[in-house]
């Protein structure tokens, strides 16, 4: 922008109009077109160049229609530019007019251009005033205690201790002239000679912004150069500058020639951009600390992240009444975060929750309505709403800074680069420095990241940089090309399966899950492209599961499904898409009807399509859900056709799949050699199948190594078990892979835990499990939860409410048929009633327990059912029932040994060596 000329103003308000230029009145104002000068009531009116050529066109033809191309050629006659910078001019020129609902000079005509309403008169200027008042104020006090900023403050008096310039950077809103006013009020005792402070908002040319400098200092304002009339004294002056942007070049020059005047000057300047002047040094002042997601906070714990401090404390000078209730905890740290923890943005919303509320103020601040928010009347024009905040930064902006922070808005926190430049539609401009443009304007934050730099845009401004992309017609455009980048990069991460540990592998394409949301949604959407939209579910799948966002992920199939099922020849693609919905399902419900019928259609459709891969995938699905049915002789003969199968087809990567397939039933029907033989040739394979951590959900060698773990504990080597499982859970927590996790801490850590009497030990395992699954909707993992929450909550203590509980789980597991180990649980439960002083429920409950698992064959757990029952019937009958207790002992003896289980042998043989005494009801180890 071009400033006017201020000296010019000046000279026409002590002398009258130069080479005798008539002047156009209208109201209180008086123009003269050529020189660009406006005054009103005599006083210069402070206008851009810009807005000043726009009044002139418009006044100079009053009542005419003047077309937007016009202005547009006239006001940037050697330039391109869009029509929204003309708006934004307009916008600017009624603010300074002073234009009101009742009263305007100027009248848009939609969609041709503008007319200027008002009287005009030509006429000369009255006789104007001697000079212009004066432009520095007292240093302003901070009327509250800063928030949230006490390392910002610290470090901007540790700099003015050192340096002459400083330069506080930060976006618009976040507290800058609050900061630099409390530092500049505890240092001012420091500065002998003074401190004063300059709002430069009005500034519009060198020699205004060199003015107001020289009367702050106190030296004439006339003259070309009025700074250079300053020399060297003894002591210190402290100068504070603010509402800078505008004006930065002229100020930087104004700065260099007061340091060059004497050691005595000291600067600090707050700004959104650097001034790039001579030793300046930058502090950056960024958003207030809020809790991160998913955090659990009591109201005191929220209260001490600044951000939330600070929004609930201007809520209460709305509604005094207000107290954080721990119910509101959540929606309040949603709007800071939402709203970037941006101190303008708190305190605008907060005045709105005494109308809406906090929890409804959450979702309207997704929509226009956070950009139109008002604030207080007394604050800048700028400051008023977020949008007219982000407005006066955009109309600073250059066309192509514009255009690529429009369209920089796709793009979720945390782009690389690369991204940026696949998204953006720079023309003939080099990406690289527009991009570095919008980070010194402090609208693009820059990071560090593991894969190299990264940016983001605050939400707020990624809002209103969308709504302008919307505006400007590109939405379409830029969100193809987005979607596209999108499904590449995503081609990339799926070639990288193989080839990278699960680990690195997520560090790599974990962050641009956001993205994939965002490319998706556009995909989907009324104005996308569906085709698209089914290859970004299909490719963007694994990512989902690895991250175990189940729940979205399923969202994003079943919009897949809908779009293929409109489009032609689209078998193939609906099939991987309904294998993809039936892992979601195995992995949160383990089995039932719903996840064989979505299974037994996989294998339809790929048997039709000859797609040998997917009828791997199908078959090991319809295992899965036969293992979690308590079917393990059913669950052998799948394991045996998908080894058949894999061979035929020559799928070595598959065998260790196919070999752990078949341990698992075979261990669960009591074959401990079968099933340690199968898992130990498993573990010594050489083909690891790392991808097959997506369509078979978990890591196979973890989860072979957490069988391996339950067969040595029940073969009698119970240290050996305890260690493996250790490393066990180690490894899974390092792999990055929840699935995997709950796999291994369920099936295996504790599950060992409890049988060898480490409650302890289980307890902390629980708690891994617990904070896992936390913000997951999972009920198979649930389920499996509450029940070991159950039985590690009986063994701690007795609770009657624990005991009543896992009565109901169990009855619920009895109907479903939903996990392998219902044999534990309901041991467990029988011997927690016996413990109770109910020995013949917990006979009843045994006996339920006992029918159902020999008519399944699940063998695994049988001798120690026996041995239950062995010490409840003593426990119910006392020594009348010694024999019925020594032949169950005696069975359960049999049981152990037949299957080589010396875990089981041992402990039938300290409850038979106690005779007639009462046996221990709890599990002891051994």
């Amino acid at each position: 922008m071009t400033p006017i000329s201020i000296g010019l103003q000046n000279e026409v308000a002590a002398h009258g109009p130069m080479d005798g230029e008539v002047g156009l009145r209208f109201g209180p104002f008086l123009l003269y077109p050529q020189q660009q000068v406006l005054l009103r009531d005599n006083q210069p009116v402070a206008l851009g160049s810009r807005a000043l050529s726009l009044l002139a066109a418009l006044a100079t033809r009053p009542g005419e229609l003047v077309e937007k191309n016009e202005l547009l050629a006239l006001v940037w006659p050697r330039a391109v530019v869009e029509e929204c910078n003309l708006r934004a001019q307009v916008v600017a020129l009624r603010r300074a007019l002073g234009e009101s609902d009742e009263f305007s000079y100027i009248v848009t005509v939609p969609g041709r251009g503008y007319r200027f309403v008002a009287p005009v008169h030509n006429a000369l200027p009255a006789a104007p005033p001697a000079a212009l008042p004066a432009v520095a104020a007292a240093l302003p006090n901070v009327a509250t205690r800063v928030i949230g900023r006490e390392g910002a403050l610290q470090a901007l008096r540790e700099q003015l201790q050192r340096r002459r310039f400083v330069t506080l950077i930060g976006p618009g809103g976040g507290g800058k002239t609050t900061a630099v006013l409390a530092v500049a009020n505890q240092v001012a005792p420091g500065f002998e000679l003074g401190v004063a402070f300059v709002d430069l908002a009005a500034a519009v040319s060198r020699q205004q912004v060199q003015g107001m400098l020289a009367n702050a200092l106190g030296v004439s304002a006339l003259g070309d150069h009025p700074l250079r009339q300053l020399g060297p004294s003894e002591g210190r002056f402290l100068l504070v500058l603010d509402n800078c942007e505008h004006v930065l070049d002229d100020l930087a020059e104004a700065i260099e020639t007061l340091l060059n005047q004497g050691p005595q000057y000291r600067v600090l300047v707050a700004s959104r951009e650097p001034l790039h002047a001579q030793g300046e040094y930058l502090q950056a002042l960024g958003p207030l600390a809020m809790p991160p997601a998913g955090e659990r906070l009591t109201p005191a714990q929220a209260l001490a992240w600044p951000a939330v401090e600070l929004f609930i404390k201007r809520v209460a000078t709305h509604d005094p009444d207000f107290v954080l209730q721990a119910a509101d905890i959540e929606a309040v740290c949603s709007i800071c975060r939402k709203l970037d923890g941006n101190a303008l943005a708190l305190e605008i919303a907060a005045a709105r929750v005494r109308t809406f509320g906090v929890r409804e103020l959450v979702s309207l601040l997704d929509s226009s309505f956070r950009l139109q928010m008002t604030g207080r009347r007394t604050g800048l024009a700028r400051h008023r709403t977020l949008s007219a905040t982000l407005d006066w930064t955009y109309g600073m902006l250059s066309a192509p800074e514009q255009a690529l922070l429009r369209q920089l808005s796709v793009l979720s926190p945390g782009f690389s680069l690369e991204a940026a430049g696949a998204v953006a539609d720079s023309g003939s401009h080099d990406l690289a420095p527009l991009l570095e443009s919008l980070v010194g304007k402090s609208l693009l934050g820059a990071f560090e990241h593991s894969h190299g730099k990264r940016y983001s845009l605050l939400e707020t401004t990624r809002l209103y940089a969308h709504y302008k992309l919307e505006e400007a017609g590109e939405a379409a455009r830029i969100g193809l090309r987005h979607a596209q980048y999108m499904l590449q990069r995503l081609g990339e991460a799926l070639a990288c399966l193989d080839r990278l540990s699960p680990g690195k592998w997520l560090g790599c394409y974990g962050p641009e899950i956001d993205n994939v949301r965002n490319a998706l949604q556009w995909a989907f959407a009324e104005q996308g492209d569906g085709l698209l939209g089914i290859e970004l579910t299909l490719h963007s799948a694994p990512l989902w599961l690895r991250l175990s966002l189940l729940g979205e992920c399923q969202g994003w199939i079943e919009r897949g499904l809908l779009a293929a099922s409109l489009a032609t020849g689209a078998r193939p693609k609906a099939m991987v898409l309904q294998t993809f919905r039936a892992s979601i399902l195995t992995l949160t419900h383990g089995g039932g009807a719903a996840v064989r019928e979505a299974w037994q259609a996989v294998l339809d459709d790929a048997t039709a399509l000859g797609d040998s891969q997917h009828q791997l995938r199908a078959l090991w699905g319809l295992w899965n859900d036969r293992v979690c049915c308590n079917d393990p002789a059913a669950a052998v003969a799948l394991a045996d056709q998908y080894g058949a199968l894999s061979q035929r087809e020559q799928a070595l990567d598959r065998q260790l799949v196919a070999r752990r397939m078949q341990a698992v039933p075979r261990f669960y029907l009591g074959d401990l050699a079968g099933a340690r033989q199968a898992i130990g040739e498993a573990l010594s394979s050489h083909f690891a199948p790392r991808s097959h951590i997506i369509d078979l959900h978990f890591d196979q060698r973890l989860a072979a190594r957490a069988l391996k773990a339950l067969i040595q504990l029940i073969e009698g080597n119970g240290e050996q078990a305890q260690a493996t499982v250790e490393q066990l859970v180690g490894d899974a927590v390092s792999l990055n892979h929840p699935a995997t996790l709950w796999y291994c801490l369920c099936y295996s850590a504790l599950p060992v835990s409890l049988m060898r009497g480490h409650v302890s030990t289980a307890r902390h395992y629980l708690r891994q499990m617990q904070s896992s699954i936390a913000s997951q909707e999972l009920p198979l993992w649930w389920r499996h939860t509450q029940c070991f929450e159950c039985v590690v909550s009986l063994r701690e203590q007795h609770s009657e409410a624990m005991l009543t509980r896992l009565g109901e789980l169990l009855a619920t597991l009895r109907e479903q048929h939903s996990t392998p180990l219902y044999s534990l649980f309901a041991c467990e439960y029988a011997q927690a009633l016996g413990a109770q002083g109910l020995p013949q429920w917990g006979l009843d409950a045994l006996e339920q327990a006992l029918e159902q698992v020999q008519a399944r064959g699940e063998n695994w757990y049988l001798a120690e059912l026996l041995r239950a029952k062995a010490a409840l019937v003593l426990q119910a009958q006392g020594g009348v029932a010694m024999a019925e207790a020594q032949a169950l002992l005696a069975q359960a003896k049999a049981v152990a040994q037949s299957q080589g289980a010396r875990f089981w042998e041992q402990r039938v043989w300290s409850l038979a060596t106690r005779g007639d005494a009462l046996p221990p009801l709890g599990i002891a180890a051994h």
